[in-house]
């Protein structure tokens, strides 16, 4: 098979432990179909897998009306798809099974015989999307592509994801908002996994399981029998005591709630667990603020290996997406960006 420009960027491919990948971009139409296209194209040997959160593949997109790549799929690629796919592609491909969950919209597992397009689907929910996974680990696939999106209803904040690729989309706004979102997202990538618990503990998959925030102490996680920051601060504030050693909070900590937990950390010298650093939902500068003074920690990760850009917004000219790449790649140097739209055979 033929080299790919910026083949290089993702030789972290071939590590043994990475065995499931999502792709998840800014914004609509970021170009993650074209990346996954590059990615699959990447393969050396052995089967791999692939599907979506969503769709993909089909020839226009549904909101704005553009057209959209179709997903390329070589010989003895597994992956997910609806019925009429199903019928199109007839005998390229060998149907695997039915998704036992698929029932009001039947999906189906099956692998390709000869390489071709198609497009591709899959689940809604994180927990049929993590089933998803599973089923085509099981058909023996050896790594899983996955285009996903970045909210807590997709697969990419669970703890079965080893690598994000995060797509960086001139379609997000201005080149501040978008400079903005980019330093965010780096800082919360660089929350590192809680020390507190280790995966393999009992500990962590309760508070995984939990949607209550937790208590530790006195070497136990205690819950506190409430669900969400707002409207209990002051419960909170009561409950934590001098004996009080990390919070574990598993929904969002956003802008209204900023300044209440800021206060609390300060008072009680708490460390902070959040279930995933995107949980985060506060503004920038006090993103900042907060990470520099209260150390937070995850217990998944982010796990952003690269960052992509696709420089073609809707309504750009070829003179614009120079500027955007050029722009981008200036502010952030230490994120060596690649360019979905200069993916290409050398």
């Amino acid at each position: 098979m033929a080299e790919f420009a910026g083949s290089s960027h993702f030789n972290w491919l071939e590590e043994e432990s990475i065995k499931a990948i999502t792709i998840v971009g800014i914004c609509k139409n970021a170009g993650k179909t074209t990346l996954l296209n590059h990615l699959i194209s990447l393969r050396k040997k052995g089967t791999w897998g692939v599907f979506s959160t969503g769709i993909d593949g089909e020839e226009t997109d549904f909101l704005f009306r553009i057209p959209k790549p179709p997903v390329i799929l070589d010989k003895d690629f597994i992956f997910c798809c609806d019925t009429s796919t199903l019928d199109e592609l007839g005998c390229q491909i060998v149907v695997l099974s039915k998704l036992p969950f698929s029932v009001d919209r039947p999906l189906w597992m099956a692998k390709t015989l000869i390489p071709l397009q198609t497009e591709i689907t899959g689940p809604s929910t994180v927990k049929e999307q993590i089933q998803t996974l599973k089923l085509i680990q099981n058909y023996g696939a050896e790594k899983v592509l996955i285009d996903g999106s970045i909210d807590r209803k997709s697969i990419a904040q669970s703890e079965y994801i080893d690598a994000v690729i995060m797509v960086i989309g001139a379609n997000f706004g201005t080149l501040d908002e978008i400079t903005d979102e980019v330093n965010r997202l780096k800082i919360l990538n660089s929350i590192p996994q809680s020390t507190l618990v280790t995966p393999n503990s009992p500990e962590y998959k309760f508070l995984l399981d939990s949607e209550e925030i937790c208590l530790y102490e006195e070497r136990n996680w205690k819950p506190s029998g409430l669900v969400s920051l707002i409207g209990n601060i002051k419960p909170l504030r009561q409950m934590i005591s001098k004996n009080t050693e990390a919070i574990y909070i598993p929904g969002a900590i956003t802008d209204m709630v900023y300044q209440d937990i800021k206060n609390i950390l300060s008072q009680s010298g708490a460390q902070l667990i959040v279930r995933h650093p995107n949980c985060l939902k506060i503004r920038l500068k006090r993103l900042e603020f907060f990470y520099t003074q209260h150390h937070p920690t995850a217990l998944i990760p982010f796990r952003i290996r690269n960052w992509a850009l696709n420089s073609m917004g809707l309504g750009f000219s070829d003179i614009e997406a120079q500027e955007f790449r050029a722009y981008l790649r200036a502010q952030f140097p230490d994120l060596n960006f690649v360019d979905v739209m200069e993916l290409g055979y050398e």
